[in-house]
């Protein structure tokens, strides 16, 4: 099960010393800020930081393990009803401290959730579908924007994917400053087989073989 934490930032209140330095003018006037923002350099930091404070006052069934990443929180285990109960006992934590947690963004219990852009199976990471998708039926790029984005996507599961580096190599070349843009037919070969070796290595396995 998933659950995301709606305007995490921004649920969490700022002590009066703090204010100052969040304060601001605009055309004369003076705001304050009460509550935390985005944007500040250690932003991503806190919050994650002030919802693992909140999850540890939680008592949590041994057979359930808790992941969480600033505002996102996903609870994995083998048994069904320890998840659902651990789920609804976070949620009821949660909105007592004034924090919403949107049904529309809850991923009940199941073998198959999408978490921080994962699609986890049964607790093996795998590559989305759509991602593969997008990919395979797109046409070969054309420029070296285009390339970046490819690149960016598929690397993300270069270290799960063997030789991905060396596959890789000559498209990355072509991203080198000063290299003029020439897509050739071997070009389109590696990218072709990049692709190919994306999707058979879709599914990746557990990060931890004695998480649930």
């Amino acid at each position: 099960a998933a659950l995301d934490v709606k305007n995490m930032f921004f649920m969490i209140p700022l002590c009066e010393q703090g204010k100052a330095q969040f304060a601001f003018t605009w055309r004369g006037t003076q705001y304050n800020f009460n509550r935390f923002l985005q944007g500040y350099r250690y932003s991503p930091t806190i919050a994650h930081n002030v919802l693992a404070k909140v999850l540890a006052e939680i008592l949590i069934p041994p057979d359930v393990t808790l992941y969480r990443y600033i505002d996102d929180i996903l609870i994995g285990g083998n048994d069904q009803e320890s998840v659902k109960s651990t789920m609804k006992t976070i949620q009821e934590a949660l909105t007592e401290l004034g924090l919403e947690v949107p049904e529309a963004k809850c991923q009940g219990l199941a073998q198959e959730i999408r978490f921080l852009g994962v699609w986890w199976i049964k607790g093996a990471a795998s590559v989305p579908p759509d991602t593969l998708d997008k990919t395979e039926h797109g046409q070969n790029p054309s420029s070296v924007k285009e390339l970046q984005e490819i690149l960016g996507t598929l690397g993300y599961w270069c270290k799960h994917i063997p030789g991905f580096s060396i596959i890789a190599h000559p498209l990355y070349n072509l991203l080198r400053k000063g290299k003029s843009w020439e897509w050739t037919e071997q070009r389109t070969n590696y990218y072709k087989l990049l692709i190919k070796e994306t999707r058979l290595f879709q599914q990746l396995g557990p990060i931890h073989l004695t998480d649930p």
